[in-house]
């Protein structure tokens, strides 16, 4: 039998093996809209500012919302949702303690990836445009009624759709996770959505530009980072502050999650400006990052979805952060 410290060292060791080689999931009438020029600059290591920063625990979250894939802020409400596979269904949570406080069913659709969700001054827009397998051709944002959701009598309710597609993908044939037309991150700003792809091929983000309107859309090419890791979702606050959520497989060691910070950018435009970089840790500690809401003092929350391989167990987690410092560097 091995002494308790070379044991533990022994069970450590297997548990980043098993998590390094474990693949995180996360499984018309075209409106024509006037182009804007795309920025490809790669931003290389030393040409944006880098930081640690550690989240803090709040709560584990409930069983239902294992799959938590998206985060917003409502009225001083909290509300999540689960991503492929999974009822079609909205959750407002406690943040205190991660429990289910109401369930709202979207009665006239299905989830089939719902990977992002967010807000303007009357509706809330969910983000079913997962695409893993870079083969979906019914990418489509469900719009819903404030006024309706927050009626506490409403128990479902039923969305119209934004349907679109990319102008830049020709290609359809399945490339699980070897495609760069997946998406799990969006916002809403100055009357339009806003969503950053998932690019499993080159690490970058694509920003595409959407209207709120209900119809079917060929969605604008903005510009495009080096993300250097995989975006899972999006916020923005008052400020115009911008916060990209994602992780990054270093390649044999393990998982890392990490949050690119933009400040002072020109509009129509997020990726000028003063850029930083935070690393937020391991994934073996924080789960698998999934959503993010930047409130307007630059604080806010992270939610990771449960993992599970082989007897290593994650469960969904809620973190709260403040990037205030960083935000306010260089102001």
């Amino acid at each position: 039998m091995l002494p308790s410290n070379r044991k533990s060292r022994f069970i450590v060791t297997l548990a980043l093996i098993f998590f390094s080689i474990f693949q995180l999931k996360a499984q018309t009438d075209s409106l024509h809209l006037n182009p804007i020029s795309i920025d490809t600059t790669n931003i290389k290591s030393g040409d944006y500012l880098s930081s640690q920063y550690k989240p803090q625990h709040i709560t584990n979250l409930a069983t239902a919302v294992n799959e938590t894939s998206g985060l917003l802020f409502l009225n001083g409400e909290i509300w999540t949702n689960n991503d492929s596979g999974n009822k079609p269904e909205i959750y407002q949570i406690d943040s205190a303690n991660g429990n289910i406080l109401r369930t709202v069913l979207i009665r006239n659709s299905m989830n089939t990836d719902w990977e992002s969700i967010t807000q303007d001054d009357a509706n809330v827009y969910i983000g079913d445009f997962g695409n893993n397998g870079g083969k979906r051709t019914d990418l489509h944002i469900l719009k819903i009624s404030k006024n309706d959701l927050q009626n506490p009598v409403n128990d479902t309710l039923q969305a119209g759709f934004i349907h679109f597609s990319y102008p830049d993908q020709t290609d359809f044939a399945t490339a699980f996770n070897k495609n760069n037309f997946d998406c799990e991150a969006f916002f809403y700003h100055n009357d339009s959505l806003h969503l950053f792809s998932k690019n499993w091929l080159d690490q970058k983000t694509k920003h595409y530009v959407l209207p709120v309107d209900t119809g079917n859309y060929k969605a604008r090419l903005a510009e495009q980072f080096n993300a250097d890791g995989l975006i899972t979702d999006a916020s923005i606050n008052a400020k115009g502050n911008v916060v990209l959520l994602g992780y990054k497989n270093t390649k044999g060691k393990q998982y890392t999650c990490f949050a690119w910070l933009f400040s002072d950018s020109e509009r129509p435009l997020y990726f000028g400006g003063t850029t930083k970089r935070v690393e937020l840790g391991s994934a073996l500690h924080l789960g698998q990052t999934e959503g993010i809401v930047l409130k307007n003092d630059n604080s806010g929350w992270i939610s990771s979805e449960s993992i599970r391989v082989g007897w290593i167990h994650k469960p969904a987690k809620l973190f709260s952060f403040d990037f205030g410092e960083y935000f306010d560097f260089g102001e």
